[in-house]
């Protein structure tokens, strides 16, 4: 965890000052909101307050990461800061992108369909050249930022901590992603890859919603903006 208190020093955000923290909240609201799937999310993803005031919904999260006190906690948000989802899936293109398209479908056929390299290798080909450089790490920022919340809810991280650690997923995420439309191609990739979904059975099924996000008038990804 100190890397992560250390890097926070860079960000011209100040988490101590009320004004910092209000624009803080934007993000989190807007990171989070990523993070719900299912029947109609879209307005809990207006009012994601709703969300971290369910502390049996928080629970059951973090129950799902074997997450049960605060040791435990600072250790998953410790992996998403410096490994996550994202380095798995650069090794896996990496992997990829030294092959031609023809060795590339022939080494993923060659794998047997229960080996899940083979679902993670077929979704890492399909965004091979459609994802800027950090690729899935906006999957890793939105449910860093979703566990941090959580975690503060059921009294796992102070205050500051959460602050501290929201400071530093939204500056990388201002370093990674020039417009939403690529956070949320980043985020569909991510769910996929982590799902190990070879028929994008997420982007399936949210589609709608992550459009919605991106154009909506009152979604809260349109209280930030990458330009500045």
């Amino acid at each position: 965890m100190e890397q992560v208190e250390r890097s926070c020093l860079c960000f011209k955000m100040d988490y101590y000052n009320l004004e910092a923290r209000q624009q803080l909240s934007l993000y989190i609201h807007a990171l989070s909101s990523f993070c719900l799937k299912g029947h109609n999310p879209y307005p809990f993803a207006k009012n994601m307050h709703l969300i971290f005031e369910n502390k049996s919904r928080l629970r059951q999260l973090l129950y799902k990461w074997e997450i049960d006190d605060a040791e435990m906690l600072k250790e998953k948000l410790d992996w998403f800061f410096q490994t996550g989802h994202r380095k798995e899936f650069r090794d896996s293109s990496m992997l990829l992108s030294g092959l031609s398209i023809s060795e590339r479908a022939e080494y993923i056929q060659s794998l047997p369909d229960g080996d899940p390299r083979r679902a993670k290798l077929i979704v890492s080909n399909h965004y091979l050249t459609r994802l800027p450089v950090e690729g899935i790490a906006a999957y890793d920022h939105s449910w860093c930022v979703y566990a941090c919340c959580a975690g503060y809810e059921l009294g796992y991280l102070t205050e500051e901590d959460k602050w501290r650690m929201v400071t530093v997923s939204a500056r990388d995420v201002r370093k990674s992603y020039s417009s939403w439309k690529d956070y949320a191609i980043g985020y569909a990739a991510g769910a996929d890859f982590t799902e190990s979904s070879s028929s994008f059975e997420y982007v399936n099924k949210n589609q709608d919603f992550l459009i919605k996000l991106l154009i909506a008038p009152d979604s809260p990804l349109r209280h930030i903006s990458f330009g500045c």
